[in-house]
């Protein structure tokens, strides 16, 4: 049987939508980096001429900490910088009037036995440096240079945070949250000044990979859960995730936290809140709670009455279950789920197609692993599913494939004695292979030319 790829995609229309998320946190506008205001001395010995970078973690109440050389000309002289960095003062890296913690790129140019000029940079914020030419170019906008320095300087330094989180902020503003978080990911710390970035790169990338690798979202719910505590979407996409795993108890216990926090935040639109409610109902409804499923549902009707989406909200659900009850080989409870979700179509063509399909294919399943030989009235069952699928879209790739298998089970266990069946068969085969092709949906394509060759010709 083919995988039913419109189940998934029903599925995510109104799971996979989201909740609004603030926009690139103001990046560009608002940081102002971390600046030296007076350079120390050193004890320590300077062995001669050559140039020492020290990153300096420079925290939001002016304390500091001089964390490792970046690279040097002279390790001899790596002791006295790091001393030099630790007792010089700094003032803290803003964001608007907030101060933050920031990271300081201190360059210091030995000149014999002392130390020339300080040379300012910053860090994640730094003027000067790679880091800083980094930096330089996302505020500028160009994420695509961005991205290429920092792979580049990678390559050579690939454990360094600040450049995998500006890698990930590069991504993430290249519209590739799922490559920003796999980047942010690789920092065991994210730098305050990234956190807001890594936070909706993993909340947008968990988001997207639910249905895909739902273990890999649950990791990136909660990283974006641990990085914005008081965040709806970040709940949001953890309740996702933890559905996705079949964790339905803990989905409405996260959902009903994001939903908490979106309807408390006045600032939020109107979708938002009903893709929030949308969510904690295929959750409430997973997890067997009827009357506050019942309960969301009423509250998504009375933010938008005339969404189109309500109606499919209580059609996923049973389409989930009719999923789970057909990968666990119980093919009646499929069933009887899959016409379920299209009693509660309203009309909705896609439902209905998906439904129909669906429950023709479970049919398919029911019929190869029953014990007794096939008959024709078997395939009729098939058929008259595939029928309604037809009905609801007569140039369904799905809805044809499902009726051209329908069909040529009846033409074979009625001992292919009626070419008139066979012939419908590969009419119904040709079209779904031609709406497949013309759709880019090869999957359905091969398994049509394979099965005609193993069984029709």
């Amino acid at each position: 049987m083919i995988r039913n790829s419109r189940l998934t995609a029903m599925l995510c229309t109104v799971i996979c939508a989201g909740v609004a998320l603030p926009a690139a946190a103001q990046y560009t506008n608002e940081y102002v980096p971390p600046k030296l205001t007076h350079r120390g001395t050193t004890s320590k010995a300077i062995a001669g001429s050559g140039t020492v970078v020290v990153q300096v973690q420079v925290n939001p109440n002016g304390s500091h900490k001089a964390l490792r050389v970046i690279r040097s000309s002279n390790p001899a002289n790596d002791a006295a910088a790091l001393d030099i960095a630790q007792n010089s003062s700094y003032r803290p890296a803003h964001r608007g009037t907030t101060a933050v913690s920031s990271f300081y790129d201190f360059t210091l140019r030995f000149t014999g036995k002392s130390v020339a000029a300080s040379q300012q940079s910053g860090g994640s914020g730094s003027t000067s440096g790679v880091s800083g030419q980094i930096d330089r170019m996302i505020r500028a906008g160009n994420y695509t240079g961005a991205k290429a320095k920092a792979q580049s300087a990678l390559e050579s330094n690939s454990g360094d945070p600040v450049l995998n989180s500006q890698l990930g902020a590069a991504n993430y503003f290249l519209n590739d949250p799922v490559a920003a978080a796999q980047a942010f990911s690789q920092v065991s710390n994210v730098p305050h000044v990234y956190a807001q970035v890594a936070a909706n790169s993993y909340v947008q990338a968990a988001q997207k990979l639910a249905n895909t690798n739902p273990t890999q979202a649950m990791a990136y719910a909660q990283k974006a859960v641990s990085l914005a505590p008081n965040s709806g979407g970040a709940y949001y996409a953890l309740g996702a995730a933890e559905l996705a795993n079949h964790q339905s108890a803990a989905a409405v216990t996260d959902l009903t936290k994001a939903r908490q926090m979106v309807f408390a935040d006045r600032k939020s639109d109107r979708k938002s809140r009903v893709n929030v409610d949308s969510e904690l109902y295929a959750a409430q409804k997973a997890a067997g709670d009827s009357a506050g499923a019942q309960t969301t549902l009423a509250e998504i009707k009375r933010l938008d009455p005339n969404n189109p989406a309500v109606g499919r909200l209580q059609a996923n659900t049973y389409l989930m279950q009719g999923q789970a009850a057909e990968k666990a080989g119980n093919f009646p409870q499929a069933i009887s789920a899959f016409e379920q979700a299209a009693s509660v179509a309203g009309g909705d063509q896609q439902v209905l197609v998906t439904a129909y399909a669906s429950a023709a294919f479970a049919t398919n399943q029911m019929i190869q692993a029953q014990k007794s030989p096939a008959t024709v009235s078997d395939y009729g069952k098939m058929k008259a599913y595939a029928d309604k699928a037809v009905a609801a879209g007569p140039n369904d790739a799905e809805a044809n494939y499902a009726e051209g298998i329908a069909l040529a089970g009846q033409y074979i266990v009625g001992g292919k004695s009626d070419a008139s069946l066979k012939g419908q068969a590969l009419s119904a085969l040709s079209k779904a292979k031609s709406e497949a092709q013309a759709a880019g949906n090869m999957t359905i394509a091969i398994n049509v030319d394979n099965f005609i060759k193993q069984y029709l010709q």
